[in-house]
């Protein structure tokens, strides 16, 4: 649609502050990143079952999920820092007896068949073939296992200029960006999508709220970065300083709603 400037200021923005403008001061409760916690535990998960961190990083989950089921975690990465920093943490907490670390890709597991009664993924199927990646879940989850996957998908909202360029910089697979192509490959690979649940900002507002995300700050260091963007590629080289800029974009765009994080509840069938 299109407003006239009579429309506009006239009526729109006539009021020092309109209706909408207080409905807009309302909190909505925004649930917080450790609901996704809770998620996970409605699948069941007790002291008895393995599960498997796929893209552990530094771990962190992997002892969260120890500490609040007290099950046995297999905590995988293909990024050796990520290693390093997964065992120097496991052994700070004194969970070496209950979570073990391999250096491995998802797209190629070193485990058995039917090895874990859950999988927990966070931010790792865009980096990854979802074909093979699916399939080796698949095969190493347990006859009625579930996975449960946390995943940012691209929107209609974030132009094919701004995809590239940010696909490009997170090191982020464009065919991994679109919910539909991701659902149809985890059939495929013969997981079951028990449930979806699209969170488009309420993380992002959460961390707004109650102050653990400076989304000026962000906004501000992409200001000083467009406008000494020459510079630095000069000092620090053009991938620093796009991924640099992909990782400021990364929240700003969820709460733009450019790019939705969902939550997927998926299963093997028994």
């Amino acid at each position: 649609m299109t407003i006239s400037s009579n429309e506009l200021y006239g009526q729109l923005w006539a009021a020092d502050e309109s209706p909408l403008e207080i409905e807009l001061t309302r909190s909505l409760r925004p649930r917080s990143v450790s609901d996704l916690y809770e998620e996970f535990a409605r699948l069941g998960v007790r002291p008895e079952h393995v599960v498997l961190d796929a893209g552990a990083r530094d771990a962190s989950h992997a002892v969260k999920l120890v500490r609040r089921f007290g099950c046995r975690v297999v905590a995988i990465d293909p990024i050796p820092v990520h290693i390093a920093r997964a065992r120097k943490r496991i052994e700070d907490e004194g969970l070496r007896d209950r979570i073990d670390v391999a250096e491995a890709a998802l797209e190629s597991l070193p485990f058995d068949d039917d090895s874990f009664d859950y999988i927990w993924c966070r931010d790792v199927l865009n980096h990854v073939e979802l074909d093979r990646g699916l399939r080796e879940c698949k095969r190493v989850l347990r006859p009625g296992g579930s996975m449960l996957i946390y995943q940012t998908f691209a929107t209609e909202a974030l132009e094919p200029g701004e995809a590239k360029r940010l696909f490009g910089a997170a090191a982020t697979r464009a065919e991994s960006m679109s919910p539909s192509t991701f659902e149809a490959r985890a059939r495929s690979a013969g997981l079951e999508i028990l449930r979806a649940k699209q969170l488009h900002g309420e993380w992002r507002e959460r961390m707004l709220e109650d102050g653990s995300w400076d989304a000026a700050s962000d906004l501000l260091a992409l200001s000083r970065l467009k406008r000494r963007e020459p510079e630095f590629v000069e000092q620090f080289g053009r991938a620093a300083v796009e991924a640099e800029r992909g990782g400021l974009l990364w929240g700003i765009y969820q709460i733009l709603g450019k790019t939705c994080p969902t939550i997927y509840l998926l299963e093997r069938h028994a």
